[in-house]
């Protein structure tokens, strides 16, 4: 059943999200974060959003830090029975318009370079190749195995609400 966006809900997770976030991440990811890793965030202030069904089920998460001028996504995903309803569109554009508010006049990430479909979506939502970092991501079972990380970035002016 397509998500309902008049009646789902986008909020900030807390430390009680962690076992969610991280099952979440563990399907998205092939180096995923752990509960101690969300719990560790929570702490550190990042910027933890989370998007709710109809039955208050979280269904993903967008996770951010504010630097002074500019923020950065750290991880984002969606649970992989409601991928392609604009789950993530959503936590992504609520996530920059958060930092946006708070003085963020940049977002930044990285993406794997073996990762097309991620980098196609930031670019469809304004994203553009800034970089490349050789060797950023772990790639296997061996610490010896990386893969690069192609940088992205977009301007969150006019997310500013002054």
């Amino acid at each position: 059943m397509p998500l309902n966006f008049s009646t789902a809900t986008v909020g900030i997770a807390c430390p009680e999200d962690a076992p969610r976030l991280a099952a979440i991440d563990a399907c998205s990811n092939s180096h995923p974060w752990g509960e101690a890793d969300f719990i560790a965030a929570f702490q550190a202030g990042h910027l933890c959003l989370t998007a709710r069904d109809d039955a208050a089920e979280v269904i993903g998460f967008a996770l951010g830090r504010a630097l002074p001028d500019e923020a950065e996504l750290l991880l984002i995903a969606v649970d992989p029975e409601r991928r392609r309803e604009g789950v993530g569109r959503l936590l992504l554009s609520t996530l920059e318009a958060r930092l946006a508010e708070s003085g963020a006049r940049v977002m930044h990430l990285e993406v794997r370079a073996s990762n097309h479909a991620a980098q196609r979506f930031y670019a469809a939502l304004g994203y553009s190749v800034s970089g490349r970092r050789p060797g950023y991501y772990p790639a296997g079972a061996h610490a010896s195995m990386r893969e690069d990380a192609i940088l992205m970035t977009r301007s969150l002016a006019m997310e500013r609400t002054s």
